[in-house]
């Protein structure tokens, strides 16, 4: 590929109401009306930069299954342009466990950042180095399609995932520590 580019999705529903997980599925959380903008300017700008190659754009979508890495960013792009989508469980959103709490889900998010925030597993959830671990698969995988020439020359790989996926997709790739890691945030939603 010419490129590999990260997504953040848009804005969500959860983004803005962290009470909506004491109800809602996380992989249900849909974007909000901000969100659906923010992802379709995403697509705007992401089909800009391809298309300032003076190349045909030619992009293969992988998406986290989770509702909002779903909504609003393709439909910048006409058929032709799409080598695919495909859904990867692998780039999910970190899990926090089943229905959160919100007043637990802060005070576990505060016991994180005292024991550290990549290994520190939320209960019935999952560690950053439990996602590092469902990465390095996703990551052998992608390495061997590349290498089987599955997606052609010149096309760009868009993997719209969610802040920690993104950073830990970027850890594995350039073989950060995981000091390296912990000074790197997430990006803002649909950058």
């Amino acid at each position: 590929p010419r490129r590999i580019v990260l997504v953040r999705h848009a804005q969500s529903k959860g983004n803005v109401d962290p009470f909506l997980y004491e109800h809602t599925p996380d992989p249900s959380v849909p974007l909000t009306a901000t969100g659906w903008q923010q992802a379709v300017e995403a697509g705007e700008k992401l089909k800009a930069a391809v298309e300032a190659d003076g190349c045909p754009a030619r992009l293969f979508f992988y998406t986290s299954p989770y509702l909002r890495c779903k909504q609003g960013m393709v439909q910048a792009f006409a058929p032709e342009q799409l080598l695919g989508v495909q859904e990867e469980v692998q780039l999910r959103e970190q899990d926090f466990g089943n229905f959160q709490d919100a007043q637990g889900k802060r005070r576990e998010k505060l016991e994180r950042l005292r024991f550290g925030r990549f290994f520190y597993r939320f209960p019935h959830g999952e560690s950053g180095a439990d996602v590092y671990d469902r990465m390095t698969l996703f990551e052998d995988h992608l390495v061997r399609d590349i290498n089987a020439g599955r997606f052609g020359q010149g096309c760009t790989l868009v993997l719209v995932t969610h802040g920690l996926a993104a950073r830990i997709f970027l850890q594995r790739w350039f073989h950060w520590t995981v000091d390296d890691f912990l000074a790197v945030y997430n990006p803002p939603n649909a950058e």
